[in-house]
């Protein structure tokens, strides 16, 4: 979770007095400006976790939840919980081959559902996390998709499923919110989204005395 205060007292005292006129005008204010903050840090919160990560937009997008909580009391605090499941490695920039391929120059025995049976193997998959490192080599790793078309990274765990087969595990990344867990990250973010906060609502109170709002 990401807490934003509003740390400038001032900003808000300063809001209050130009609008002591106007019923809920503050309120009206301090609203919006809060909402725009945060829009601003779910965007920065994305392009964070990218230079780091060798992850699309899109994909974050796609794996995480952001909730906001507002109170107002003596400032403005913006409680701020990013939430998802780890991300699949075949999400990541790098993974590859891109779709289920085989080695057509090998067999292997596998447990199917109706006994063993031999059978290409897939190639080794390859993926990284991390923009700052190559793609890995997984040995036992092959490119997999199922019938709901969920494509993913997969490793054979040497166990047998409830229907007879090898047992395979899906290779996962990290979590938006592991990716946004340290400190330095966290208080960057808090940093910059209280900056726009207060630019914010000095537009908002500018627009609310002009009747633009």
């Amino acid at each position: 979770m990401i807490t934003i205060q509003a740390m400038d007292q001032g900003a808000v005292d300063k809001a209050a007095a130009l609008l002591q006129g106007i019923n809920g005008g503050l309120e009206k204010a301090l609203r919006s400006a809060a909402s725009r903050s945060t829009q601003h840090l779910k965007t920065a919160a994305g392009q964070k976790a990218r230079e780091r990560y060798a992850l699309s937009q899109s994909a974050i997008n796609g794996n995480r939840s952001v909730n906001v909580a507002y109170s107002y009391g003596s400032g403005v605090e913006a409680r701020v919980t990013f939430s998802g499941t780890r991300i699949p490695l075949m999400k990541y920039s790098g993974a590859s081959p891109g779709r289920p391929t085989y080695d057509t120059s090998q067999t292997v025995r596998v447990l199917t559902g109706s006994g063993w049976k031999k059978v290409h193997p897939g190639v080794p998959a390859r993926g990284h996390v991390l923009k700052s490192t190559s793609p890995k080599l997984f040995e036992h790793g092959f490119v997999a998709r199922f019938g709901s078309g969920h494509t993913g990274i997969f490793e054979r765990t040497g166990g047998a499923s409830q229907t007879g087969r090898d047992q395979i595990s899906e290779i996962m990344g990290l979590s938006v919110p592991d990716m946004l867990g340290s400190k330095e990250v966290s208080e960057k973010l808090a940093e910059e989204t209280m900056n726009k906060f207060e630019e914010r609502l000095d537009h908002e109170v500018t627009a609310i005395l002009n009747g633009w709002r």
